[in-house]
């Protein structure tokens, strides 16, 4: 690939046994718009009440065939804040705001201790083998890409974990890059979020223009609601115009991203 070119990531969220209708829907859109690469991010236990391995048809969807790639990563362990098993030391200013106003008690990365996100990343990565017969996933998003760098970083390149994204950026864990990627994601929580997306959306696809990659994050929910569906059609037909549909794995990181370290910060 070269650095002149833009790319366009598609990912799809929360793939656990309670979404499956939802999933499938999601997977005819994809195939409506011959998108051809997606990422796939795993939730080993939704909630703690949908372990997927105890799950058949969801595994079989999970290892079906398809007429596009499919790159699997983990996502999480419970994706689910859990206050009784958060670290003892206080989150800073940033951190509360992010966990108070980013996600409705999903943040599960943001509030643990490096010991305990060291044993719920053993956990999925368990989990994931189970399922997917021994096969590693390509990375980790921690739910709502809420974490700190310092912790997590140092995790995932012990767990060999090789990428894992925020809100603007996707990192190399082993390289110590980070590529500036912004993401356009919908949000149905609220008749506020629900409606303000359907103009918003559209509207980060055109300030993101001169991105040279830009995210598309798509949950389950999103496809509950028709008109927040047709919003999403319409902005991944905008963006794949222009783009060239990618994965983390495959960018040219020498000369999109830029060395960082386990400090940077986890912007908003």
């Amino acid at each position: 690939m070269t650095a002149s070119a833009r790319y366009l990531i598609v990912s799809l969220h929360d793939v656990a046994p309670v979404h499956i209708q939802r999933l499938r829907r999601a997977e005819a859109l994809f195939r409506a718009l011959g998108i051809n690469q997606v990422q796939y991010l795993f939730v080993p236990s939704f909630h703690g009440r949908y372990r997927a391995s105890e799950y058949p048809e969801f595994l079989d969807w999970c290892r079906r065939d398809r007429p596009f790639k499919v790159d699997w990563w983990l996502h999480g362990y419970y994706h689910q804040d859990r206050p009784s098993e958060r670290d003892p030391e206080p989150l800073s200013f940033t951190d509360r705001l992010k966990q108070r106003f980013l996600t409705a008690g999903e943040g599960e990365f943001l509030a643990l201790d490096a010991a305990m996100q060291r044993q719920r990343l053993k956990a999925g990565l368990e989990e994931f083998s189970h399922c997917f017969q021994g096969a590693k996933p390509s990375g980790f998003v921690p739910p709502a890409w809420l974490f700190r760098p310092p912790v997590l970083l140092p995790l995932l390149k012990e767990a060999g974990l090789p990428f894992t994204e925020d809100h603007r950026h996707i990192y190399d864990v082993n390289r110590g890059i980070l590529l500036p990627a912004p993401v356009i994601t919908w949000a149905t929580r609220t008749l506020l979020r629900k409606y303000g997306s359907l103009v918003v959306c559209p509207l980060r696809a055109r300030w993101f223009n001169d991105s040279e990659v830009v995210r598309v994050a798509l949950h389950p929910h999103d496809f509950d609601h028709r008109l927040t569906a047709q919003n999403i059609e319409r902005v991944l037909r905008g963006l794949k115009k222009n783009r060239t549909l990618a994965l983390p794995e495959n960018l040219d990181w020498g000369s999109l991203g830029s060395l960082s370290t386990p400090s940077s910060p986890n912007a908003l």
